[in-house]
């Protein structure tokens, strides 16, 4: 019985010191594995890192590119410019018979709303002659000045629009014009207008004004009316 016991703890004290030899390698196989994972961590860490700098540089690029392009970039500038070409007859006086050919060239400085600024030149060729106290008096001349004009336009339907024109010139003349008047004076005109926008850049345009012609002072100034027609045509360049 003796002898069974101690083979019986022989056995169990054999089996417990197999134990403890086993599990120190696996406890220190556990921690290796568990050593190992802070590496491929750092590892896994340092990649991203390293990814997330070249996005940071690649983005820092575009964003330079970016502002090089917006500084380099020059804004489009443009200019519209209008010749319109008239026939306008004396009306209102029996004793001032005197029509005007006119041309004038304008350049848009601003534009508000449906209101534009328009300044440049008038050509003027007026022909006939005046009565004033039965004498006649021969009123023909070539006159040239500055000009500006106001322009309230509105769309009708499609590229058909409408306007309503206001200009004012300071004419310089070769000669007293009309007779018995002075070597200059004002033109001014009113009326409506229709344009036709054909393109993006062009537009035709057909007007009919009323004018008046004076030079503003109260002695020597046979001022005189006319109604007539306005043919435009304007470009943007």
């Amino acid at each position: 019985m003796k002898q069974t016991m101690g083979m019986m703890a022989a056995g169990v004290l054999a089996g417990t010191m197999f134990l403890a030899s086993a599990l120190p390698v696996q406890a220190a196989e556990s921690v290796t594995e568990t050593a190992a994972e802070p590496d491929a961590v750092t590892g896994a860490t340092e990649a991203a890192t390293e990814s997330s700098a070249a996005s940071v540089a690649d983005a820092g690029k575009e964003t330079k590119r970016s502002v090089t392009d917006t500084k380099n970039a020059q804004p489009k500038v443009t200019r519209t410019w209008e010749v319109q070409a008239e026939y306008l007859e004396g009306r209102f006086f029996d004793d001032r018979h005197i029509d005007d050919y006119n041309l004038h060239i304008y350049q848009k400085n601003r534009e508000v709303g449906s209101v534009s600024v328009w300044y440049g030149l008038t050509l003027s060729r007026p022909v006939g002659y005046t009565t004033e106290d039965k004498i006649y008096r021969d009123s023909e001349a070539v006159g040239l000045g500055p000009s500006a004009m106001i322009r309230w336009e509105r769309p009708l339907a499609g590229k058909l629009h409408g306007s309503i024109d206001g200009t004012g010139s300071l004419m310089f003349y070769n000669q007293a014009h009309p007779g018995d008047g002075r070597a200059y004076g004002f033109l001014w005109r009113i009326g409506p207008r229709l344009i036709y926008h054909a393109t993006d850049a062009d537009a035709v345009s057909l007007g009919y004004t009323f004018h008046h012609s004076s030079n503003g002072l109260k002695h020597h100034n046979p001022g005189y009316n006319g109604v007539g027609f306005t043919l435009g045509w304007t470009h943007t360049f």
